[in-house]
């Protein structure tokens, strides 16, 4: 007998690997007391651009504002990045790197770059493309799902 949700069983398993597997990398070449959660605060603000507010990133990364605000209290804490009032609705508020956070960012980057790289060489530059484009999407659809529990 066939199981209906073997497959999503499957994907769920791969998906938790992967990014097990990220983490770990992550985790042995980054500089002491950085996580990858920093990281990867810290990275998307000097590679999208600054003044994103943590609730947009939160988002982003589909991490509950909890931990975002953890995160940046962190961040903020170690002089990484600053706080400052949203210019568009002075309610809401947007980080921004500090010299310190973008150093520490570029030295992130560059601690993981050639793991990425010989990451990217498993599969064509389209193919990569094409999976990230498929897991955003997933995830986006997980996120609805979880916004609004019953529907189906």
């Amino acid at each position: 007998m066939s199981d209906p949700l073997r497959p999503v069983l499957t994907l769920f398993a791969a998906v938790s690997a992967a990014h097990h597997a990220a983490q770990r990398l992550l985790e042995a070449r980054l500089p002491d007391g950085y996580s990858p959660p920093q990281f990867a605060v810290l990275e998307r603000l000097a590679r999208l651009g600054e003044g994103q507010t943590p609730i947009s990133i939160a988002d982003a990364f589909g991490w509950p504002k909890t931990t975002m605000s953890h995160t940046v209290a962190v961040l903020e804490s170690r002089g990484l990045v600053r706080l400052e009032p949203n210019p568009r609705d002075g309610r809401s508020k947007c980080l921004w790197l500090t010299p310190k956070g973008r150093t520490l960012a570029a030295l992130g980057r560059t601690a993981v770059e050639s793991d990425l790289a010989r990451v990217g060489e498993l599969a064509e530059t389209a193919e990569v493309e094409q999976l990230a484009a498929d897991l955003l999407s997933l995830a986006a659809r997980l996120s609805d799902q979880r916004r609004f529990p019953d529907a189906a």
